[in-house]
Order: structure tokens, then sequence, then C-alpha cells
């Protein structure tokens, strides 16, 4: 993970109810404002005290090219065409939007690894929303 994904992601979540966002390779867990109270969450940055500097990768935000539904899968019964952490290529279909009952496979751009998902299954999504990050490999 670098820097600017981390500050894309801030700036992307920073006007919605996200109170919690935990980043691993392997996934992404995002926790919701409950309408009946709200939770502050503070940061330590001990743990990263004393770390050599990594070195940052380019990132690419993958944007929805119309109006539509997010899918993350072909049909209710197959897996999710990525995850987070996978290794994607030029070409390769990251998800379809459903747009007046057509499906439009949406494809990275460039090869390298899925750090994000940024929308949820089934989603509505409009054009030039976010919704991949993926580091150039």
């Amino acid at each position: 993970m670098n820097l600017k994904t981390v500050k894309d992601l801030i700036e992307m979540i920073k006007d919605t109810d996200v109170v919690e966002l935990e980043w691993t390779p392997e996934r992404i867990h995002i926790v919701r404002r409950n309408s009946s109270h709200e939770t502050s969450l503070p940061r330590s940055r001990e743990s990263e005290k004393g770390k050599p500097p990594i070195k940052e990768r380019p990132t690419i935000t993958v944007t929805s090219p119309l109006v539509g539904t997010f899918y993350r899968t072909a049909s209710p019964e197959t897996q999710p065409f990525v995850q987070v952490g996978d290794r994607v290529i030029k070409g390769q279909v990251l998800c379809v939007i459903e747009a007046m009952k057509l499906m439009n496979e949406i494809e990275s751009q460039v090869d390298g690894i899925l750090t994000a998902i940024l929308k949820q299954d089934g989603e509505r999504v409009g054009y030039g929303d976010q919704l991949f990050i993926i580091e150039e490999a």
C-alpha cells in the first residue's frame, strides 16, 4: 500500500458514513456508522516508527464509464471476477455494470495488483464513480 492510495481512499470516503476501514492484501473490511451512534477510532503511528520507507508504486483508479448497477460476478452462482490482492492484466474483466438490461464488462487498463474494491455488489454507480484501485506492476 502506498501513500497516494491511502490519500485517494480517504478522499473517496471522507463524506460517507464509513467509520472504520481495515485494509489487508487479502480483503477490505468497512464499518459504516450506525444511525444510533458514531464511533471514533484513534490510530497510533508507533508501529510505523523505525521501519524503512516503502518505495511507492503508481496506482490507477478504475472508474465507471456509465450509470448502472455494479456486479462483481457474472451471475449469482459464480465467483467474483477479482479479489483484493489478485494480479490483474490489461484487458482482464474486473466487474460488470448492468445498464438498461445490458451487461457491460469493465476491464483493467493496466497490469498490476488489485489493492481496493470500492463498491459493493449490487450497488448503483454513476458515471465517473471510482470502482477499483490497481497498483501498477
